[in-house]
């Protein structure tokens, strides 16, 4: 095949004439193959042979060419782009069936920009000019592997617009027909940029390549998508991000990756969950595919329940949350869960000092259309207690594990079905008589469609369950011993539609169904001989349904609207008794005065009503924007608790005759920067938040086995304001972030009666109010695979309740108590640093491993956790725990 270089110039001409009139039906043909170190002349001739090819090119810009790849049903662009990769060779299709290979230096006119790519057109040349504007659909993906990268950013610097992809790497733009250079990056990897001629509307299929042979370390970051967008208070953190944070014991962990963030805070190491702008625990929306969480921690707080090796990315959203979300008032934290790559099986995990960790993923099947995630965790943290030279402690048993899966199946670029599993299990006791065991069971199926060209659905149902059991030994008398059980279930399914009729409307609708059963509390006794009786608190079912629209309009090139409503509607059903209580009086057993029984799936109590949504963003010339966002969430399932440590024993309580569902109105506004000049990008953000009908308790109240909670429950209202500043610096050896907020969070609760008011009926601080809140983390590389990080946090102390008198009456010591969270605790802050050796570069080694050294609370500060006294003492007071 070798020919004169002055038919190379003739093709050429060639070329420009033709504008690849059929490359189309080229670009169609699929690859599957394995090519394990063979001369790329192979490869070729595999080409002519098996898909009636015709490739021009001189047999000795290919000679010493060899290509090592495996194909499966690859685009033939994508394989060609791959095999020709670092090498001084361009590629160019041609009439029906032809292929032209050349060297770059040959024919500049087929290179683009920055000589990286050549030029892809979409669309039928005899249509040029037909179309204003056209819609780009594809995905992003690795160029390694195939998985799709989620964040990833397209941008057009001269139109100044751009997008990112979803969890499945896709993305979809609307440009003016003509010429576009595309702008990709993704952090982590190589920057890359595609020279498109855009005819009419069509897919591609875009590859990122891993920075692995660059000197200097370049870490591109996708928050420039923020310019074509009204998002706010949203935090996003993808698994290379996780991975860098210190953690406890050398593990990475999703929840305290989180709480380093502005706006979200924890209680103590040994907390459950965490607080979103003052909200409590149970007003975060934790979904995992889908599916929600109701018990999000291992080992008292110290870890989450989601294995880092296992995650794709995690978004939360704080505020301006998207009309599609509802059921919580304060966040909605969405976890992602990996795919699993199509190329090849790999197996990797890790040993730690409490637990360790494997997973495998990779293809089931020749065409490698299914694939699967699987991975688990289990722990031996039992050897550190018994190391504390203390009794009760080293009697005391903590141990957890989890296994989770996940099995995707792509019928094409747009169809999908995956398939998630998730259990866990947790046992610990504190002392030798009392043993808590708490678990979650999490299952999703997903099916992603797309229906018309501009139409894509989405399919989800999901199922989650909760459980929890307290075993109290009772000091070994068995007669006394017992078991006390609560449990909650959740059904729902969701169909969720994306349209984009117009250039200037992107719009989102759909609903859901969800059910929720609730075991609120059973005590067993734990052996046959027995003074314990059996004693069931009354089952809670309801359904709650909602429908929502969303529209995001494009108003002017620099102004984007997005205005949604959400309504949610709330059943609470038989079979139950619903008491009536003597309104002239406090609430009471005593004050029942009747009741009603309602049969089987009849119908409590209903609420509904209407939720809100406004978002703009603005962008100025400079790329600054500014964004406000408007929201309105209600919340029907609450969880019970008068602890500011909720445990896992605690209880979950429905909304029904006599409690209204939790509602809260939100309105942030933000200035951020979007040009990423010098890798610093910064966002500040005030917000204030107003709610109603939240729960708070009597002095005395008692939660657990309560017949009637109720009498124990009094409606409150309450506030949230703030400023939040995020501060991000990349693009250099030394990255890190700066997280600060100030913040208060208030409580009023003006009963009628004095017993149903607390403090007065004044304004008092909430136990989440925390005013200042400062999180300083930094990453310095010290070489290519040696990195340095470390992280500081200071948070105010938490208010809390303290004895101020001390008196006897009637023979009797009684206890005088503060008002309500009239003092607080010391504030609380440590430092964490951990040292990494990353993984080896090199591509074709069979294994790589990366080594962590960290320190949690390097300077060993002893933070106060709960407050206790003792008899006597004259500062009882003011003893700490910690």
């Amino acid at each position: 095949m070798k020919f004169a270089f002055w038919k190379v110039i003739y093709i050429g001409i060639l070329l420009i004439f033709t504008f690849q009139s059929t490359a189309q039906d080229i670009e169609e043909i699929k690859i599957t193959g394995q090519f394990n170190n063979r001369p790329v002349t192979e490869f070729i001739e595999f080409l002519e042979t098996q898909h009636n090819l015709k490739i021009f090119y001189k047999k000795s810009w290919i000679t010493d060419l060899e290509i090592n790849q495996q194909f499966n049903n690859a685009p033939l662009y994508q394989a060609l782009t791959r095999t020709f990769r670092g090498t001084n060779l361009n590629f160019d299709f041609f009439q029906d069936n032809a292929i032209i290979i050349t060297p770059k230096s040959a024919d500049s006119r087929l290179q683009d920009i920055n000589n990286e790519e050549l030029l892809t057109v979409l669309g039928d040349p005899l249509n040029i000019g037909r179309y204003r504007s056209a819609t780009i659909s594809g995905r992003i993906v690795d160029g390694k592997n195939g998985e799709p990268l989620t964040g990833a950013v397209l941008y057009i610097s001269k139109l100044e617009k751009g997008t990112s992809t979803n969890s499945n790497g896709n993305f979809e733009i609307e440009l003016p027909t003509g010429e576009h250079n595309l702008q990709l990056s993704f952090m982590g990897y190589e920057q890359n940029n595609r020279r498109i001629r855009l005819i009419e509307s069509g897919q591609i299929e875009l590859e990122l390549f891993e920075e692995s042979h660059s000197i200097e370390e370049v870490t591109v970051t996708g928050e420039g998508q923020n310019t074509s967008r009204t998002q706010m208070s949203m935090v996003r953190v993808d698994a290379k991000i996780l991975k860098e944070l210190p953690g406890l014991m050398g593990e990475a962990d999703v929840i305290k990756s989180i709480t380093m963030m502005a706006g979200v805070q924890t209680v103590s190491e040994l907390a459950s969950g965490f607080n979103v702008r003052g909200g409590n625990t149970d007003q975060n929306l934790v979904l995992v595919n889908g599916t929600p969480v109701f018990n999000s921690s291992h080992l008292f707080g110290f870890f989450s329940m989601l294995n880092p090796d296992v995650i794709e990315n995690i978004i939360l959203y704080k505020g301006g949350m998207p009309a599609k979300f509802g059921e919580r008032v304060s966040s909605v934290m969405e976890v992602d869960l990996k795919e699993g790559n199509d190329e090849v099986i790999a197996i990797y995990g890790g040993l730690g000092l409490l637990n360790s960790r494997l997973t495998v993923e990779g293809p089931l099947t020749k065409n490698k259309k299914l694939k699967i995630l699987a991975g688990g965790r289990t722990s031996y943290s039992d050897w550190i207690l018994k190391k504390i030279p203390d009794v009760e402690l080293t009697q005391s048993v903590t141990k957890f594990y989890d296994i989770s899966g996940k099995a995707t199946y792509n019928f094409n670029l747009h169809n999908k079905l995956s398939l998630m599993a998730y259990s866990s299990n947790d046992e610990f006791n504190t002392s030798s008589q009392t043993i808590i065991k708490y678990g979650n069971l999490l299952a999703n199926l997903m099916l992603r469609n797309r229906l018309t060209e501009n139409l894509n659905g989405e399919l989800n149902l999901s199922y989650s369950r909760y459980k929890s059991r307290l075993t109290d030994l009772a000091d070994e008398k068995q007669y006394e011993s017992y078991f006390l059980d609560n449990q909650l279930q959740y059904y729902s399914g969701k169909y969720h539609f994306n349209w984009h009729p117009h250039e200037r409307h992107n719009i989102n609708f759909g609903g859901n169904l969800i059910r929720y059963s609730t075991n609120p509390g059973e005590v067993l006794p734990a052996n046959k001989e027995t003074l314990i009786k059996h004693r069931v608190i009354e089952s809670e079912n309801a359904f709650e349904l909602a429908g929502y629209l969303s529209d995001e309009l494009l108003l002017l090139p620099n102004l984007i609207l997005n205005v949604g409503l959400r309504y949610s509607h709330f059943l609470n059903l038989g079979e139950k008794t619903i008491f009536k209580y003597d309104e002239s009086i406090p609430k009471s057993p005593e004050s029942i005065i009747d009741s009603t029984v309602f049969g089987k799936n009849e119908v409590a109590q209903s609420y509904g009503g209407i939720e809100p949504r406004v978002a703009f963003n603005y962008i100025f010339n400079n790329g600054y924007s500014l964004k406000m966002s408007f929201q309105r969430t209600q919340q029907f399932i609450n969880q019970v608790s008068n602890n500011a440590v909720i445990s896992p024993a605690e209880t979950w309580k429905m909304s029904d005759f006599h409690l209204k569902p939790l509602i809260s109105d939100q309105i942030a506004i933000g200035v951020s920067n979007n040009n990423n000049e010098y890798g610093l990008q910064f966002t500040t953000e005030v917000y204030y938040k107003k709610l109603k009908n939240l729960i708070e308790y009597k002095n005395g109240a008692e939660i657990i086995m309560n017949q009637h909670l109720e009498t124990d429950l009094i409606p409150s209202d309450g506030y949230s304001y703030g400023i939040e500043f995020t501060a991000n610096k990349a693009n250099s050896r030394l990255t890190g972030m700066i997280n600060y907020m100030y913040s208060r969070t208030m409580r009023k609760t003006d009963g009628y009666f004095d017993e149903e008011k607390i403090n007065s009926g004044s304004w008092y601080p909430s136990i989440y109010d925390k005013p200042h809140d400062l999180s300083v983390t930094a990453t310095y590389h010290i070489s290519r695979r040696w990195r340095l990080s470390g992280n500081f946090v200071f948070i105010s102390g938490r208010p809390l309740t303290l004895p101020e008198i001390k008196y006897r009456y009637a023979g009797q010591t009684l206890i005088y108590y503060s008002d309500r969270n009239k003092y607080r605790m010391p504030p609380y802050h440590r430092f964490d640093v951990s040292i990494t050796i990353d993984e080896n570069l090199k591509r074709k080694r069979s294994w790589k491993g990366s080594w962590t050294l960290s320190v949690y609370n390097f300077y060993g500060r002893h933070n106060p956790y709960s407050v206790y006294y003792r008899k006597g003492s004259p500062n009882a007071a003011n003893n700490y725990t910690r």
